[in-house]
């Protein structure tokens, strides 16, 4: 789905137009090959240099096609509706002498986001829309890590009152922090390599925002990686509590069963069709049950002094 967008500097915000205009934000949603056979005409690029934006685990880079510029980006995402295994989904920017478009394979948040903001600068100024967006998207990379951070240290304070869905969880949080990782790492070399000018056009300002971009990235990657190493010292705790715990249940049901088997074996001794002491008595049921009553608990009592149990 095609949407076109244009603001001028003094608008209060983003204009819906109707025909594609010079100057305007074209964005591009649930992007299909018609979508970018109508952008290769207008851009004037190869329909195959666009294919690798409906690639939903395509990876951050930049590409330069003449005059025109191809940014590659992936942004958090809950999960995507294209592949529930993925936890950032695909967002491309390309940037012509005329037009500013970006494309998503499923809805984008932040897109939709910028696009409510009442911004101080029109569609023509497509190097601070540019670095807006990335903003944006550094922005939530922050909040949505902070999020699994939390997450993950509130499991920590539990770790006494573990269950299989707490197990699940910590996967999921590792999964998700290796996404971003994957994602932050890419991107920050996408953040260098703009900032250096031989891509977009930037000025002093522009210059000092990029380079804390790159710094916030590597910070976020660093900080994946932390929690990354917490989850996984705490699964090897986790891990090491279950084994105790199942250590535990065999001890108790090996001695269980050890105390049980007594009184089956003084049954079935008597159960042999041979003379036996108390083969005539009429008490003798009473006299085995006593026995290997008092045999079971000598042994009861020996394994809980032993803690064999």
């Amino acid at each position: 789905m095609l949407n076109i967008h244009f603001k001028t500097r003094n608008s209060k915000g983003f204009l819906k137009l109707d025909k594609i205009r010079e100057g305007a934000w074209i964005n591009v949603e649930n992007t299909n090959r018609e979508d970018l056979k109508v952008i290769s005409r207008l851009t004037d690029l190869n329909l195959s240099d666009l294919e690798d934006i409906l690639d939903p685990y395509e990876m951050p880079r930049i590409e330069r096609h003449g005059q025109t510029i191809i940014i590659f980006l992936r942004t958090p995402c809950k999960k995507s509706s294209q592949n529930e295994a993925l936890y950032t989904q695909s967002l491309t920017i390309i940037i012509t002498d005329k037009y500013f478009i970006t494309f998503s394979i499923d809805r984008n948040r932040i897109v939709r986001n910028v696009l409510k903001k009442k911004l101080d600068f029109s569609t023509t100024q497509r190097s601070k829309l540019l670095i807006y967006i990335l903003l944006r998207i550094g922005k939530r990379f922050t909040r949505e890590i902070k999020n699994v951070r939390n997450n993950v240290l509130s499991q920590k304070k539990n770790i006494r009152v573990i269950e299989n869905s707490d197990i699940i969880r910590l996967i999921e949080s590792e999964d998700i922090l290796n996404h971003y990782t994957s994602a932050l790492i890419p991107m920050r070399n996408v953040l260098e390599t703009i900032s250096k000018g031989g891509f977009v056009k930037l000025y002093e300002h522009d210059t000092d925002l990029f380079e804390d971009m790159i710094i916030s990235m590597k910070q976020s990657s660093d900080i994946c990686d932390v929690n990354i190493k917490t989850i996984q010292s705490l699964r090897v705790s986790y891990q090491i509590i279950f084994t105790n715990r199942l250590n535990k249940v065999i001890k108790f049901l090996t001695s269980f069963t050890i105390i049980m088997t007594i009184p089956t074996i003084i049954a079935s001794v008597y159960g042999m069709n041979v003379r036996l002491p108390l083969s005539n008595n009429p008490l003798a049921f009473v006299y085995i049950l006593i026995i290997s009553f008092v045999v079971s608990l000598l042994f009861l009592i020996l394994f809980a002094k032993k803690r064999w149990m």
